[in-house]
């Protein structure tokens, strides 16, 4: 009896560590299409993938196949699995298991005009796609229901909170105008490690070999963490991580900046505020998300 309850324990082990390696699975090709190769799409990627046609129709909703059809064109995303192939095809793939699977919660509008929209970006949701696809980007979840958008600004992945979408051409030529010029009022609610000596400061240590300026205001000081409103007058990558951590007080639960501020419920950083000029009404726009409270 123990022999065989060995085996079939020995067996389970086994079908778990098949079934890890699928959940953990990657690949990445990039091929031209050969002579003797499937002249459409899906059976392509079926035979140099050795993925389901099931699978790889969500690989191909998600975004992750990219295909040029001339020499001289550019590599697009292409969706549609019975697109057809030349002789001067080149076909990039590229499958994440866990990428594909990870569910997260959807995107919200707060704040809907004809031409733009302002949006809840929830916490682990990319702004736009990668080489893996843009499924788990907020950018394709307003596409999927206005039909076009473009971005206009970026928000961390580990962040949440406020993002402003344009919905053609001429209002994401307007408000990205708005941003390089620093037209944009933007405010962020934050929680950093330790407690902050004074309530108003401003840092502003340069950045990659360029100015950075932000500025702080505490909102409430607890034992060990202090809730800070923080505005941002450059724009420089991970300002405000990179900022804090250099006054020794990192944003609490962030990953990649910081000594002791790590923590499971994610980091603490929510885009909270925009105020700027509608160009379109001439009007003031100041929205921020105690307006839907």
């Amino acid at each position: 009896m123990l022999p065989l309850l060995l085996a079939q324990a020995l067996l389970g082990l086994l079908h778990f560590g098949d079934n890890k390696k699928m959940q953990d699975q990657k690949i990445t090709f990039k091929k031209y299409w050969r002579e003797g190769d499937p002249l459409v799409l899906i059976d392509f990627l079926e035979k140099y993938s050795k993925l389901s046609k099931s699978i790889l129709k969500k690989v191909l909703n998600n975004g992750s196949v990219r295909l040029r059809l001339e020499s001289k064109s550019k590599l697009k995303c292409v969706r549609r699995a019975s697109q057809p192939l030349t002789k001067d095809s080149l076909i990039e793939f590229y499958y994440d298991a866990k990428l594909m699977n990870l569910k997260l919660p959807p995107a919200e509008i707060l704040f809907d005009q004809r031409e733009w929209g302002i949006w809840f970006k929830p916490t682990g949701m990319l702004s736009q796609g990668n080489e893996f696809g843009d499924h788990c980007s907020i950018l394709r979840q307003v596409e999927k229901i206005k039909n076009k958008a473009w971005l206009v600004h970026r928000l961390d992945r580990e962040a949440n909170g406020l993002m402003l979408f344009a919905y053609s051409h001429k209002a994401a030529a307007l408000f990205s105008d708005l941003w390089q010029k620093h037209s944009v009022r933007k405010f962020y609610q934050i929680e950093v490690l330790g407690v902050l000596e004074d309530p108003v400061g401003e840092i502003n240590f340069p950045l990659d070999g360029k100015e950075a300026r932000t500025s702080y205001k505490v909102i409430e000081t607890g034992a060990y963490t202090t809730k800070v409103m923080v505005e941002i007058h450059t724009g420089r990558l991970h300002q405000i991580r990179r900022h804090f951590d250099l006054i020794k007080h990192p944003v609490i639960g962030d990953p990649k900046y910081g000594v002791g501020n790590k923590n499971e419920e994610g980091m603490k950083l929510t885009a909270f505020q925009l105020i700027f000029v509608d160009p379109y009404t001439e009007k003031e726009i100041n929205f921020s998300l105690s307006n839907i409270n």
